[in-house]
């Protein structure tokens, strides 16, 4: 009888064994998914951020190049009345005109060929010329398109510069 009730209890122990196995690959199998899943999000959110951070950086560049150019302007600078806007700053080797159009700000300079391309997926780009006590300060404001339909900011970029020309006191 003490072989019998030994048998049934080796059984028995077999039989939780392979649920347990059962239930240990499902758990496993489970925490696997997730882990993909949040593997996934966390790969999405950082190429959202390096592609936020490559149009930060070249809007940046944009305003940093206009501010360069206003700098050496020989001249006022003045705002062209042409199908796009274009602001024409005067140098002493020619003109360099910056133009926003169809979602692009394009440069051009006397020396170069073309037009070549600043910066693209803008949404707006403004010239704006503020009388001051003794300068003309000029605005350059862009803001980017956005990526998602609802964005909960804006990327708007705000420039100020002077051109070297203005008499200061």
């Amino acid at each position: 009888m003490n072989a019998a009730v030994s048998k049934s209890q080796t059984e028995r122990q077999r039989g939780m064994m392979l649920v347990e196995c059962l239930i240990y690959l499902a758990i496993s199998s489970i925490l696997v998914g997730l882990g993909i899943a949040l593997y996934l999000r966390c790969l999405d959110s950082a190429t959202n951020l390096e592609r936020n951070a490559d149009d930060i950086a070249g809007a940046l560049s944009v305003g940093e190049r206009w501010r360069k150019d206003l700098r050496e302007a020989t001249a006022e600078p003045r705002l062209s009345s042409t199908n796009s806007p274009e602001l024409v700053i005067p140098q002493t080797n020619g003109s360099v005109v910056y133009r926003f159009a169809d979602g692009t700000i394009w440069r051009h300079q006397p020396l170069e060929y073309g037009w070549s391309r600043l910066l693209d997926r803008v949404a707006s780009a403004t010239w704006n010329a503020e009388s001051r006590t003794h300068v003309t300060a000029w605005h350059l404001d862009i803001e980017l398109k956005t990526r998602k339909r609802h964005a909960r900011v804006r990327p708007l970029f705000s420039f100020i510069g002077v051109a070297a020309n203005e008499k200061q006191p």
